[in-house]
């Protein structure tokens, strides 16, 4: 499976270095556009927690707590 990044630090599949441990990754369309361009580096990202998957444009996302 590929890297894949994440900044959604309290979901369960984060990990350190914004790394996302899921076995399956759900993504939708974020109608809402923003966010940081493709060529961004990852560890210049900061942490950007949310409280359920309708604040993410990951499907997968599960609140660590």
């Amino acid at each position: 499976m590929p890297e894949v990044a994440c900044t959604v630090n309290n979901c369960k599949y984060w990990t350190q270095e914004n790394h996302c441990t899921a076995k399956q990754i759900i993504v939708q369309n974020d109608a809402e556009g923003g966010g940081f361009g493709p060529n961004a580096s990852l560890q210049s990202l900061s942490a950007t927690p949310a409280s359920s998957n309708d604040e993410t444009c990951c499907q997968t996302f599960k609140n660590a707590k």
